[in-house]
């Protein structure tokens, strides 16, 4: 097995967050954690959503991800892409999704925060992420504190995360704690890494032409 890709990302634009990310799921070829912040307090949409519920006067972008709003003011954000022929990736998504969401709370107890897996889903709809737990959600006393979203494609796999803290000021241990969780969790090695010249180019395009338009970003 090819060790994963540790990316460690300082605050980004929006639009370079999630061009990234896609360009780094259609460059797969072994597994990447990325570990992201946001420059600007940016709102994320999901794919399907309606650019109505994004807040007034607040920066959004749309992901290629599904999911509900999320509001990045003050949360921790991963990504994970697999490829195709990676194991992982050869779960079904709810399968995927829990083993991922395993790792998560792994680092939160590893940090003092109690955390595990939603046993079902909350029965109410919800635009906003974090106002609705799923099954295999990550809940923190009784309330959802990791949520995420999924895209497949036939180059492999993209799960988009965000985790929000009842503290923000222990985002920091998170986001140190989250390398050593999912290699554990997930049984795999972490190699601090960065993005390929190919990575890069293909998410300035996709800037361009994409996430950076208001052509996708109010699509619907």
């Amino acid at each position: 097995m090819s060790p994963w890709r540790l990316l460690r990302d300082g605050p980004g634009e929006a639009a370079w967050n999630m061009a990234l990310d896609e360009a780094l799921l259609r460059h797969a070829a072994s597994g990447v954690l990325r570990i992201y912040q946001w420059r600007d307090p940016a709102v994320s949409l999901g794919y399907f959503q309606e650019a109505a519920v994004a807040p007034a006067g607040r920066p959004f972008v749309r992901r290629y991800t599904g999911g509900g709003l999320v509001d990045h003011a003050r949360d921790v954000t991963y990504t994970v892409v697999v490829p195709r022929h990676d194991a992982l990736g050869g779960l079904s998504t709810a399968e995927s999704y829990s083993r991922i969401h395993e790792a998560v709370a792994a680092a939160l107890r590893r940090i003092g925060v109690e955390a595990e897996l939603a046993a079902s889903c909350d029965p109410e709809e919800a635009d906003a992420c974090f106002n609705r737990a799923v099954r295999f959600d990550v809940v923190h006393a009784g309330r959802k504190v990791a949520g995420a979203a999924q895209r497949r494609t036939r180059a492999g796999m993209l799960q988009q995360g965000s985790v929000l803290l009842p503290d923000p000021a222990r985002n920091e241990a998170l986001r140190a704690a989250l390398p050593e969780a999912f290699a554990a969790a997930l049984g795999v090695a972490l190699e601090p890494g960065a993005p390929t010249e190919a990575e890069r180019a293909e998410a300035e395009t996709l800037v361009r032409e994409r996430y950076g338009t208001e052509a996708w970003n109010r699509q619907r």
